[in-house]
């Protein structure tokens, strides 16, 4: 399955409040290992709609790639807008 360059889908959302969840950064590998099996192509991802948003590195000590991503304000955002938002322990949650 390929991903719309423009337009992020439920399972992108859910990706990115995984990695919200992780630290905000995650090795490629992992990253792939776990989520192209469910149709999501991480670096598509960053190279499409969320340019500028999160990006691929290298880790320059290991030579390993790292998925970071840089405004979480935005994918807190998409989680809200897809009802995914992950609350925090003090937080309100509809019953």
């Amino acid at each position: 399955m390929s991903l719309p360059d423009n337009e992020p889908t439920l399972e992108t959302v859910r990706f990115l409040a995984w990695l919200k969840k992780r630290g905000a950064a995650c090795r490629l590998m992992y990253c792939r290992k776990k989520w192209e099996q469910k149709g999501i192509r991480v670096q598509e991802i960053c190279r499409g709609y969320a340019q500028g948003m999160m990006h691929v590195q290298h880790d320059p000590s290991t030579g390993e790639k790292w998925v970071v991503l840089d405004d979480l304000v935005w994918a807190d955002n998409l989680m809200i807008e897809f009802d995914e938002e992950i609350p925090h322990h003090g937080h309100w949650m509809k019953w």
